[in-house]
């Protein structure tokens, strides 16, 4: 579903791995841009050698930042049953995906910059997690 033109809900996704999820990942970037589906996963694992992507429990945090994006984008993957393991994190339910075109204008990054701090308010990834519908989730993402 396309929110609007940075952000995109993916619903209720049946992944079982991370493997996965960097795959499905790479169809989506990949039909669009320029970039190999083999390039995403490629840097979403060069990544992960830098640390862990956990930005709170259940949550998981990938992101990229490429000129072979066409724009910058953010994904949102609820999953319908978590991951049991990933990495060292277990049960992970949402993986929220940041691309970032490389040049990107100012008010793009401050726009994306604003919803991460979002993640800092543990109430809102909780309505994020607990939400079972898509458009009481979207509402969430538009909302806040």
């Amino acid at each position: 579903m396309d929110i609007n033109s940075i952000y995109q809900v993916y619903f209720n996704c049946e992944l079982k791995t991370k493997e996965e999820v960097y795959s499905f990942i790479s169809k989506i970037v990949s039909q669009d841009n320029p970039i190999s589906k083999e390039e995403v996963i490629h840097q979403l694992n060069e990544r992960d050698k830098i640390g862990s992507t956990l930005i709170a429990e259940h949550v998981m945090l990938p992101h990229i930042e490429s000129d072979q994006l066409k724009k910058s984008q953010i994904l949102f993957i609820r999953l319908v049953n978590p991951i049991i393991t990933w990495d060292q994190s277990k049960d992970i339910c949402l993986v929220i995906i940041i691309l970032l075109k490389k040049n990107e204008s100012v008010n793009i990054k401050k726009r994306i910059s604003s919803f991460i701090r979002s993640f800092a308010d543990e109430e809102y990834l909780n309505r994020l997690l607990k939400s079972h519908e898509e458009e009481e989730f979207s509402e969430e993402i538009i909302g806040y």
